[in-house]
């Protein structure tokens, strides 16, 4: 450090020619660790985004079942029972799964 300073000259100046490569490839080494840690740094986050958007959109269809369900009990009435029955469940069930499919698709197509 004294000798550049002295010479004023930079420090890579007074290095020898094996120490810069050996430098340069321990540099590179570095640079491709932090490239994989970053990668997989942001595929846990999109897998968290991911598995948090599907736990949103099945709360959203037990909400709306709950609803359905309080509709049914106040109203008692076939044409509610005909309209809200079980295979009315299960389609707003595979609504909702179709949905989270698209979401995870979605995200894995967007990153890659």
């Amino acid at each position: 450090m004294e000798l550049s300073k002295l010479f004023d000259v930079s420090i890579d100046y007074l290095l020898k020619p094996s120490e810069i490569d050996e430098l340069s490839v321990k540099t590179q080494i570095l640079e491709q660790q932090q490239k994989k840690m970053l990668f997989r740094e942001e595929k846990r986050t999109r897998i968290f985004k991911n598995i948090m958007y599907s736990l949103a959109v099945y709360l959203l269809f037990l909400a709306v079942v709950f609803v359905e369900h309080e509709m049914v009990f106040t109203l008692e009435s076939e044409l509610v029972w005909g309209l809200l029955g079980k295979h009315t469940i299960f389609a707003e069930f595979l609504i909702a799964t179709a949905i989270v499919i698209f979401v995870w698709i979605k995200n894995s197509r967007h990153k890659e």
